[in-house]
């Protein structure tokens, strides 16, 4: 038998938004694989006609799955979805909170059921309403995602947590940082995670539940919030909240030298770039030389402790899943595959020759990842241990010979690399992912098409 679920739905006012959340609901769903308990918290605006009403139409077509509860003074978000545990029945096997400003789409409880892998206690759909990682603006190519939080607005749990974790704390009258709450209790009590089902996106209009208690202006909004955020740290403390929430948390610094002016395509690239939780921005001006501007980089990282380093350069058209594909690969060093914007356009990707002496370039395009004994770094990961392991300037414009008076770095980006592959690290170099150079004055992009081999 397929798995059922319980989805309670506190309401205050707002029918038109109810009316829209439960027909899309019956629209999209088998009735018999979940039971629906609305809790109106004395709702005025016709509410409670409206649920009595669809209730009524439900039974008339032998559908008997939805419970309504009318209270008799508004008991807030918290305390709704308390009542509604006591109403659930016995044998469900998963719990969902909704708003009631919420659309349901097509095999939304099937896929988000897919994601309930062991060890998953919480998952949470993508909607374009919605803080952090749950907002659409950050999907890319992969179907879920570990996250440290989620969403209250539509929030489903495996019902042995609900059981075990119990009630919501009601000191987050009527609603707001409760979810992060329960969260740190399921993490804390049971040691189970969250993930972003990436494959259901749920419509939310916004803000419709608590626009009774926040108004129709932002302040009122961001003191609700901060209010709530309060009462958050006043019950956990910062540690905790850092520890089971990860605030704190510095996974990946996008490194970006830059001569002071950018490309558009560049910025509007990078700010639809798929980014994983932990991810922040640097810029650095370069007022000099390129290397120093990358040493700046390098150190920033290492003091604010980030464990990923990608440099990407102010000149490159980046895919929107970049950055998830070159970390799935798990080395210390990869890059994307990009070539130079000027003469013969050869990529920036190098093994040496023992018949020229010197390092060449790797045309192997569509050839998946390659290992190389040096790369450019117009978008390169760097393990910050790598880092760790150099000596400090990690990267200097060219080196001479004194025997030959001959340089025998290209550049700072060479000489980092040889001085990485000394210390035994490998380089590697995605050949699937094109990353694009935007040229200076033309409107052509370059790529692999645009390689002309040269003739030795």
């Amino acid at each position: 038998m397929n798995p059922k679920v319980e989805i309670i739905i506190p309401v205050f006012n707002q029918v038109k938004f109810t009316e829209a959340c439960l027909y899309s609901l019956y629209r999209n769903t088998d009735p018999r694989r979940f039971h629906l308990i609305v809790v109106d918290n004395a709702s005025t605006d016709g509410t409670k006609e409206f649920l009595d009403s669809f209730k009524a139409t439900l039974l008339s077509r032998g559908i008997d799955n939805m419970e309504t509860i009318h209270n008799d003074e508004n008991f807030g978000w918290c305390k709704g979805l308390n009542i509604g545990f006591r109403r659930m029945h016995r044998d469900s096997e998963y719990v969902l909170w909704c708003n009631n400003d919420v659309l349901f789409e097509c095999d939304w409880l099937d896929k988000m059921i897919s994601h309930f892998k062991p060890g998953i206690g919480a998952v949470g759909p993508v909607s374009n309403y919605v803080m952090g990682r749950q907002n659409v603006a950050y999907n890319h190519e992969h179907k879920e995602e570990l996250s440290p939080y989620l969403i209250g607005f539509f929030l489903m749990f495996r019902r042995e947590v609900i059981d075990i974790v119990g009630d919501v704390d009601e000191r987050f009258w009527p609603g707001g940082s409760e979810e992060y709450d329960y969260i740190i209790r399921m993490k804390s009590q049971l040691g189970l995670n969250c993930m972003i089902a990436r494959d259901v996106y749920i419509h939310h209009f916004g803000s419709k539940t608590l626009l009774p208690f926040v108004g129709n202006s932002s302040k009122g909004y961001n003191d609700f919030i901060k209010e709530r955020d309060t009462k958050l740290r006043e019950k956990w403390g910062d540690e905790v909240i850092g520890q089971f929430l990860n605030y704190a948390d510095k996974l990946l610094m996008v490194g970006i030298p830059h001569p002071g002016m950018v490309h558009y395509k560049f910025w509007k690239d990078t700010m639809w770039l798929a980014k994983p939780y932990g991810t922040y921005f640097y810029d650095v001006v370069r007022t000099s030389a390129i290397h120093d501007a990358r040493n700046t980089l390098v150190e920033i990282a290492l003091k604010e402790n980030f464990k990923y380093l990608l440099f990407l350069d102010s000149d490159m058209r980046v895919p929107n899943n970049t950055i998830f594909r070159l970390m799935e690969h798990n080395k210390p060093i990869v890059a994307g595959y990009f070539f130079s914007r000027s003469g013969v356009h050869h990529p920036c990707a190098f093994r040496w020759s023992d018949d020229l002496k010197g390092l060449v370039s790797v045309f192997e395009p569509n050839s998946g990842l390659i290992e190389v004994d040096a790369v450019g770094m117009a978008c390169t990961l760097i393990d910050t241990r790598v880092f760790r392991d150099l000596e400090n300037p990690w990267f200097e414009w060219g080196k001479y010979n004194d025997a030959t008076g001959k340089r025998e770095y290209f550049g700072e980006d060479i000489a980092f690399c040889l001085k990485a592959r000394e210390k035994g690290y490998k380089i590697f170099v995605d050949t699937d992912l094109v990353i694009r150079h935007i040229p200076m004055f033309d409107e052509k992009e370059i790529g692999p098409e645009d390689y002309k081999q040269e003739v030795r």
